[in-house]
């Protein structure tokens, strides 16, 4: 059995790959229940290291960096033939209150939604 993240927005994702950790952020049209969007974006073998849940956070940033407001879902599931992915537990952040990429690093069949909005200081 495998673990993947999944990556769903109401934005546009694309995929990327960071060689040095042999993590690939590809393309993927995938239809989970329990996502509010369609999923675009998957991560074969998951997250398991401060580093790569580093890697995940910066490509949010990247991500949402131009939108005044956006909303990205990610959620760690495990691949297997006999059971279908399934959500098991919802959260939800705002962008700008993630204090350390840790929290990115999901039990099974957790799913979390990042919001971004606009912050007055």
């Amino acid at each position: 059995m495998t673990y993947f993240y999944f990556i769903a927005s109401d934005i546009e994702l694309t995929g990327e790959a960071y060689k040095e950790y042999e993590l690939y952020f590809e393309q993927s049209n995938e239809r989970i229940k329990g996502f509010d969007f369609p999923v675009q974006i998957e991560i074969d073998n998951g997250i398991h290291t401060k580093e790569e849940a580093a890697i995940l956070l910066e490509y949010i940033y990247k991500k949402a960096e131009n939108q005044k407001r956006c909303t990205i879902q990610i959620a760690k599931l495990i691949n297997s033939n006999r059971v279908p992915f399934k959500v098991l537990e919802k959260k939800q952040l705002f962008l700008h209150k993630i204090k350390s990429a840790e929290e990115l690093l999901l039990p099974e069949g957790h799913l979390l939604t990042i919001k971004k909005v606009p912050v007055v200081y």
